[in-house]
């Protein structure tokens, strides 16, 4: 895993200022609850705003938004947290082929002995690593700082780890689209603008199909649909939040790294 190993070197100190900045913007929302969980009016408030509106924060009549349930989801696992995600994860995916051969840097890798194959599959492999660390310290800093808050009343540790990992999913979906585009193309901007062009035109579909019940079933093909169907902190895990995207994800692996082997370098 020398290829693997490199790219985590290269992206190390990147890295470790995503998780401080992730850890950071975890302890300060998780601080404000308390200022939060008594204001009734705050229940009032949601349910005369538009639907459009609702959905876009996850809101559930059935799991308050003062509950810590229903604050986290709002606040954190289906707004912030979750375009953090992908926004590194979008970038880690285009920087595993896309990136590198549109910098020069791949062909000198390739002048090693490694197969092309090798590096296809190590790099992809190093860019989901570094978004599952990003994962572990989010929910770690979760766990250690929504106790004492009183954040994490009535949320058990599956449901914890379950709302995290099926973040992570939707997250390895983008990474996965933007490393077959980047090793379909060789060129790093396409990685990037379309597979963010994806997560916000699903996130904006998700979000106001309810209003056109003629459309409503298009929502069962949309990521952000798997992720947010349900506050999986007050009520478990949806399987399709994790099958379904690490199973596209598995595909689109399959036909980035096909085309790297079949592609000329740029």
């Amino acid at each position: 895993m020398i290829v693997a190993r490199r790219m985590l070197a290269d992206r190390r100190r990147a890295t470790a200022w995503w998780a401080i900045g992730t850890a950071a913007l975890v302890v300060f929302t998780v601080a404000l609850y308390p200022a939060v969980k008594d204001q009734a009016q705050v229940e009032d408030l949601l349910k005369t705003m538009p639907e459009a509106f609702r959905n876009m924060i996850g809101y559930d009549a059935a799991v308050p938004m003062t509950s810590p349930a229903g604050y986290l989801h709002a606040r954190l696992f289906s707004t912030v947290a979750p375009v953090l995600f992908l926004v590194f994860g979008i970038g880690a995916g285009a920087a595993a082929i896309g990136g590198l051969e549109e910098t020069g840097r791949l062909e000198p890798l390739l002048a090693n002995p490694v197969t092309r194959a090798r590096v296809a599959a190590e790099r992809y492999a190093a860019a989901i690593g570094l978004l599952t660390l990003l994962g572990v310290v989010f929910a770690v800093t979760l766990a250690a700082s929504g106790r004492p808050a009183g954040a994490l009343a009535g949320i058990s540790a599956g449901h914890l780890i379950a709302a995290a990992a099926a973040m992570l999913a939707l997250a390895v979906l983008h990474l996965s689209l933007a490393y077959a585009i980047g090793a379909a193309t060789g060129r790093r901007g396409p990685s990037v603008a379309i597979p963010a062009a994806v997560a916000i035109g699903s996130y904006l579909i998700h979000s106001l199909l309810p209003m056109a019940e003629a459309l409503a079933p298009v929502r069962y093909a949309l990521p952000w649909y798997w992720y947010l169907q349900r506050n999986i902190l007050a009520q478990g895990l949806p399987p399709a939040a994790l099958i379904a995207p690490l199973a596209m994800s598995g595909v689109l692996f399959a036909i980035g790294w096909a085309a790297f082997q079949r592609r000329d370098l740029r």
